[in-house]
């Protein structure tokens, strides 16, 4: 145990010098969102393992560990544990890109993917060593590992984020990718809708999460079949099953998934999330096939992060009242602050940007002073979800940077709450290009780009209706559209390398 400590101990000071070309930075009036990003971004690379050595992981007492080389990768997960784990990759993938770890990204997801047979039903490994082997404090064997319903489809999904990101062919083409999406959104789900056959992929409902759980959440709910945060998730699979088809020429199958998606929509919301549930939404189903309602965290709040609640309806935006609430109550609020990431994104999304900067502050205070930063201390504390995800709840969530519909675009929209004037995010990668945003509140947003195509498409977008906005001092009409349940105003503007633009709703 005293060797396995000391290589966790001198890998982790070893990659605290790690060093990125692509170096993401902010300036902000707020002092403190400066300070925590600073601290967020050097954290994060400490994690990094790429190309350092390591003992192999050995859970057997008194079995020595040999010394392998680590593929390029990164901590996500517990720290003195030398493995990533599906469900923190997913989560952790874009705060990643971000910071300069393409090819950590592509590696650790390709991993999962290729560790899904038909032996293992298709279930991806739940953790991998840094050596590629599974890591053996959570794989027995093919029949008794752990494995969690939500990270299949979450690795789908994030399989088509991040060729958004990068517009790296090997994510629309590498055939272990190509095997893992198919399988995922097709004999997954048909082998693991037994019990409940509804098209909806279940669990045994066992309570032992090597025998595989419905949900996320480990603490309280594995005896459901069917959870939200699986539905949530399987539904975002197919949407991206359809894009990552339309995107390699196969429009007819596209659009066969994109019609699993809608139908597994309407079925959420006519029935599985409102059965015997007037107000809000039921976040699973038991053994009896009775629909469970009530708080369930990440079975919770994952129904309308995964944007499967109807946005248009009273309940969905009582459900995030309800959320808020619950998170607010002693009860619960989740101990464990890598839980708590997810909630800005979810608040941010929505256009409620007090409450998602409300739930950010709270993780920074989580994260405790300037001075106490490097030795965060607290539940978890130290856990690389912390890190990583800060750094995209910042710049995508809150800043509002996405990369566009074309091969060669970005889009826009600020969700900076009141406390912030302004934030300017310098290096920020989609595709080859690099982008330097400055958004001024909610009502001005400046841009500039270096590298990539010599021209690009900027939808740049702001909350509320604005018939006209003005591009570099020129009054254009604009269009007015719905965005996650608020209006907003874009407009498109084609723009040059090497030059800066200026996009306002108001002279």
């Amino acid at each position: 145990m005293k060797t396995f400590l000391l290589f966790a101990v001198q890998t982790m000071l070893s990659v605290s010098v790690f060093a990125q070309k692509q170096d993401i930075s902010i300036d902000t009036d707020q002092k403190e969102l400066q300070e925590v990003f600073d601290w967020a971004k050097q954290k994060a690379r400490s994690f990094v393992v790429t190309g350092t050595r390591g003992p192999v992981n050995v859970y057997k007492k008194n079995q020595s560990a040999d010394i392998a080389s680590y593929q390029p990768a990164y901590w996500a997960g517990y720290p003195l544990r030398t493995a990533f784990y599906s469900r923190d990759f997913c989560h952790q993938a874009v705060g990643a890109h971000l910071l300069g770890l393409e090819e950590e990204n592509f590696t650790m997801l390709r991993a999962f993917a290729a560790s899904a047979t038909k032996e293992r039903k298709w279930f991806p490994l739940w953790a991998i060593n840094f050596d590629g082997s599974p890591y053996t404090l959570d794989y027995r064997n093919d029949d008794d590992f752990v494995r969690e319903i939500p990270a299949v489809f979450e690795l789908v999904e994030k399989n088509a984020q991040l060729y958004d990101w990068t517009k790296d062919q090997r994510y629309l083409n590498d055939a272990a990718l190509l095997l893992f999406n198919t399988k995922a959104v097709s004999d997954f789900v048909a082998l693991h809708d037994i019990k409940k056959p509804n098209g909806v992929a279940e669990s045994e409902g066992s309570g032992n999460i090597f025998k595989g759980t419905a949900t996320y959440n480990e603490h309280r709910d594995q005896t459901l079949i069917e959870a939200g945060d699986g539905i949530g998730s399987q539904y975002q699979a197919y949407l991206a099953f359809a894009k990552l088809l339309r995107l390699t020429g196969k429009r007819s199958q596209a659009q066969a998934y994109n019609k699993k998606a809608k139908v597994l929509w309407n079925y959420f919301n006519t029935e599985w999330g409102v059965k015997n549930n007037k107000e809000l939404y039921n976040r699973g189903y038991d053994k009896n096939n009775l629909p469970v309602s009530g708080w369930g965290k990440e079975n919770s709040w994952f129904l309308p992060l995964k944007e499967i609640t109807d946005q248009r309806s009273n309940r969905h935006l009582n459900y995030l009242d309800y959320i808020d609430a619950q998170l607010g109550s002693k009860e619960g609020l989740p101990e464990n602050i890598e839980a708590i990431t997810y909630v800005p994104e979810l608040f941010f999304k929505y256009g409620q940007n007090e409450r998602g900067w409300k739930w950010l502050k709270y993780i920074i205070s989580k994260i405790n002073t300037v001075h106490a930063m490097a030795t965060l201390t607290g539940t978890n504390g130290d856990y690389p979800e912390v890190s990583f995800v800060l750094i995209s709840n910042v710049v995508q969530d809150m800043i509002g940077i996405n990369p566009g519909a074309k091969g060669n675009s970005l889009e826009t929209c600020s969700h900076l709450p009141q406390d912030i004037e302004r934030v300017k995010v310098s290096n920020v990668k989609i595709g080859r290009a690099m982008y330097t945003v400055n958004q001024q509140g909610i009502s001005g947003t400046t841009l500039s780009y270096s590298g990539g195509e010599a021209t690009q498409y900027w939808q740049a977008g702001f909350p509320g209706s604005h018939p006209y906005l003005y591009v570099n001092g020129i009054k254009q009409k604009s269009h007015i559209g719905q965005k996650n349940g608020f209006t907003y105003s874009y407009i498109e503007v084609k723009i040059g390398r090497d030059r800066q633009y200026t996009v306002a709703t108001q002279l």
